[in-house]
């Protein structure tokens, strides 16, 4: 999820062109969507991402470690993500699916199964992540950051205390909200507020959270949905006054503009974790488990929380991490704050299916 510094990316274009100068091949370090053909090259490791997401010196140092090149693509919508790897199978050999997308891509047969003899590095995950990891994936996907879904606010525009998903159903504050243009994170701000768990039994309770976000829909800017990088941008230029918002990006939009706070709801929400995973039909399996290998490196992993601003899931980057981060309360959720969090589970079918009716209903109005 999340950013990216024009500084690195000037210096990764300048690097790739030297590498088309010097060896006479087309550089294939950087693209900005999926458009391009597969690269089916042996010493190239393919990644799909989120925009902004992981630090480009990251690929740089595996470049140079393991002496290939990697292409990237770019998404900011996990269902375009979906889409392409359901459709295109073969094109990439790293995703980085959250985790309610692995449940459905794990159930779809669309992950390829990790052989962990090639990934050592696991044992520096933290034993809850661990956990996690054996229950829900068994081996096709493992958790590299966390964090937490909840409301950001300009304190210049909203003086009231915030501290609840009800904000959103205040008129007052008509045509400066905005939700995340993702599934899950919508249907959390209906199923919260209604008192439900974000990992229903019941269809019902699916049906219930659409009639109040149908309600909630008319209040919104005029996208209503918005992928987290235009949120972000919005909150900057104070277009939003009030978001619903990833920790990380809202610790961000914190550092230029102050008035940007973060909360947790009261009622709850949802905790969520980047996963990174290998789809099935990869041309470089083996390149990919090497990467999700050094990902794992603690001072790796410490570097891509001081890019991204979300909280890894390993135990030993925190001597790496710089401290302003560690002590960051919005990127590093408090006891307290996580004692409201709730883990997206794999729903019954009958309720995916409506689930997945629901959120195509609310897109449509």
């Amino acid at each position: 999820m999340n950013r990216i510094n024009p500084v690195y990316f000037i210096l990764i274009v300048l690097w790739s062109v030297l590498v088309h100068d010097l060896s006479g091949s087309t550089p294939n370090v950087l693209q900005s969507s999926a458009k391009n053909s597969i690269n089916v090259d042996v010493n190239v490791l393919n990644v799909y991402t989120w925009v902004d997401f992981i630090d480009p010196e990251i690929f740089l140092d595996f470049e140079k470690e393991f002496h290939v090149k990697v292409h990237i693509d770019f998404y900011d919508d996990e269902e375009l993500m979906f889409s392409t790897i359901q459709s295109e199978s073969g094109r990439y050999d790293v995703i980085f699916p959250s985790d309610s997308l692995t449940d459905v891509m794990l159930k779809s047969g669309l992950l390829s199964k990790l052989n962990m003899r090639r990934i050592p590095n696991i044992r520096y995950l933290r034993d809850k992540f661990r956990v996690i990891t054996k229950r829900k994936w068994m081996g096709y996907s493992i958790p590299i950051d966390w964090g937490v879904t909840g409301i950001a606010y300009n304190t210049n525009y909203v003086k009231e205390s915030v501290d609840s998903w009800d904000i959103f159903w205040k008129t007052k504050y008509k045509g400066k909200m905005a939700l995340l243009n993702n599934s899950y994170d919508v249907m959390t701000v209906g199923q919260k507020r209604l008192g439900y768990s974000l990992s229903p039994a019941n269809p019902t309770d699916i049906i219930e959270s659409l009639k109040v976000l149908k309600a909630l829909k008319p209040l919104l800017q005029e996208e209503g949905f918005m992928p987290y990088s235009k949120i972000m941008e919005r909150l900057k230029s104070e277009e939003l006054w009030i978001a619903q918002c990833y920790n990380g990006d809202a610790a961000l939009v914190n550092e230029e503009n102050d008035a940007i706070k973060f909360v947790v709801p009261r009622e709850g929400t949802g905790f969520w974790l980047d996963n990174i995973a290998v789809p099935v039909g990869a041309k470089h399996k083996r390149l990919a488990e090497n990467f999700i290998n050094f990902m794992l490196r603690p001072e790796i992993s410490a570097q891509h929380t001081n890019f991204c601003y979300f909280a890894n899931c390993n135990k030993k980057a925190g001597l790496f991490v710089q401290k302003e981060i560690l002590s960051n309360p919005y990127v590093y959720i408090i006891k307290k704050e996580i004692d409201k969090l709730e883990l997206y589970e794999i729903l019954n079918p009958d309720v995916q299916k409506k689930f997945n009716e629901c959120w195509a209903e609310l897109q449509k109005d």
